[in-house]
């Protein structure tokens, strides 16, 4: 073991809501024993990697009876749907007898791929068993537009393939201006190699390229493209076998082909590394 040689959408009910026309002298007839369906929202934004749908809520608005239940048809449709899943798949969702709203859930699927933001638009359908939007007028709340964001951004990742210095210091306390190197008299090398199977093309596993230890060897870096950031899969990560770096700040440079990484290392003080590929 090294001694330390360091200083110490809210969704409500629409029964007996009257909505009341523009024009002064205009009253449309609602007949709230038939009732009407219309959705939750009208817009909506997710993102490709979201682990949790988004779910938009068909409301059933009548008198507060629903005795037989209500069979809703809906269109989901979009430029792409090879990005997404949509449960029920049917394009159809009933409202049980006694309830008054049904959930249509739309899942993202992350493709790893740059393919740019999409609208996904949810509709319901007029061969729903009632009038579609409120007040069954079919003119608002029958139609849900949702963004679709894309979280992935373009990186060259053969700028991170390869054998990689590692220059290393304490940038402040008692111990600025020290080097784990310089102290143990060791030279860290670092191999980083894809990651088999990863579509993304983001992630790469950790060799030491030397008989010593500065990254345990599997660690896996995941170059986080849209933030030009990076995780090691945890907060903290063990240096040169000899304290752990709580990570505060780990980012790259992809012209330069660099990873930079900062934080406090065990009780030593704020220290860096940078990986800079040969």
């Amino acid at each position: 073991m090294k001694k330390s040689i360091f200083k110490g959408i809210g969704v409500f009910l629409l029964s007996g809501v009257l909505f009341m026309s523009c024009e002064e002298n205009e009253t449309p007839v609602i007949d709230f024993g038939v009732g009407f369906l219309q959705l939750s929202a009208t817009t909506g934004t997710i993102s490709e990697d979201s682990s949790e749908p988004l779910v938009t809520t068909v409301l059933l608005g009548n008198d507060g009876t629903n005795p037989n239940g209500v069979t809703v048809n809906f269109t989901v449709t979009s430029s792409d749907e090879s990005r997404f899943t949509v449960s029920p798949s049917s394009g159809t969702i009933d409202i049980p007898a006694g309830e008054f709203s049904a959930d249509i859930l739309i899942q993202p699927l992350d493709n790893f791929d740059v393919d740019g933001d999409i609208d996904i638009v949810i509709e319901l359908s007029e061969s729903s068993d009632l009038p579609i939007g409120i007040a069954g007028e079919g003119v608002v709340a029958y139609r849900r537009v949702v963004e679709l964001v894309d979280n992935d951004c373009p990186v060259d990742s053969d700028a991170f393939v390869g054998t990689f210095t590692v220059e290393e210091v304490f940038t402040g306390g008692g111990n600025e201006g020290l080097s784990l190197a310089a102290e143990f008299g060791e030279e860290y090398l670092i191999e980083l190699t894809p990651q088999p199977g990863d579509l993304s093309g983001t992630k790469f596993i950790v060799t030491n390229a030397t008989e010593f230890t500065f990254i345990a060897d599997g660690t896996v870096l995941t170059l986080l493209t849209c933030s030009q950031s990076v995780s090691f899969g945890a907060e903290a990560i063990n240096i040169a076998l000899f304290a752990n770096l709580t990570i505060e700040s780990a980012v790259y440079d992809e012209e330069a082909s660099t990873i930079t990484v900062s934080g406090p290392l065990g009780p030593y003080g704020p220290y860096e590394f940078k990986l800079t590929r040969q």
